[in-house]
């Protein structure tokens, strides 16, 4: 699943075979979200060298019909459910996997940094839509703080494992 289609979280998908890129798991179905999908595709139409991941990473997968196509609140069964959260990118998603009380989301880029969960309206220099994407964190951190829900970050400082708490009129990130 790739939660969004920027380099750091698409660049282990393929791997050079004989000077082609091929799918790094050859029989894996790799999970794109629609809109992600189709804007990056046109930005790498547009100029090959504004999207280079694309090239390497993500259209050798489509090429080879490894893919599948989902909206970003795909639920892929009653245990694996992915939740919108658009900010980062145009259709950036997170991943819910579990149950109620054992339970873990799987942010991707939602958040970045523990700063961003005291202050949800921080936004990361490269985030598509700024505004969106403190929406998104605080309606994420509305449904899971004071939960036993983990949150599993992507760019956090290890441990990069732990749970929100309230924070005055932001949210704190207690790591495990």
């Amino acid at each position: 699943m790739c939660t969004h289609l920027h380099g750091d979280h698409v660049g282990w998908n393929t791997r050079l075979d004989n000077g082609r890129w091929v799918p790094t798991f050859p029989k894996a179905k790799y999970l794109f979200a629609d809109r992600e999908l189709e804007f990056w595709t046109q930005k790498e139409k547009e100029d090959p060298t504004k999207a280079p991941w694309m090239t390497d990473s993500v259209l050798p997968i489509v090429a080879a019909r490894r893919h599948e196509i989902v909206k970003s609140d795909h639920a892929l069964s009653d245990l694996v459910k992915l939740i919108p959260t658009p900010g980062h990118t145009i259709d950036h998603f997170s991943v819910h996997v579990g149950k109620p009380g054992q339970d873990a989301l799987i942010t991707g880029d939602m958040i970045h940094s523990p700063i961003q969960a005291r202050y949800p309206e921080l936004v990361h220099f490269i985030d598509y839509d700024g505004k969106q994407g403190a929406q998104s964190r605080r309606k994420v951190f509305e449904r899971f703080v004071d939960t036993s829900t983990l949150m599993c970050t992507a760019h956090f400082p290890s441990p990069s494992v732990g749970r929100m708490t309230r924070w005055g009129e932001g949210f704190k990130f207690v790591s495990m």
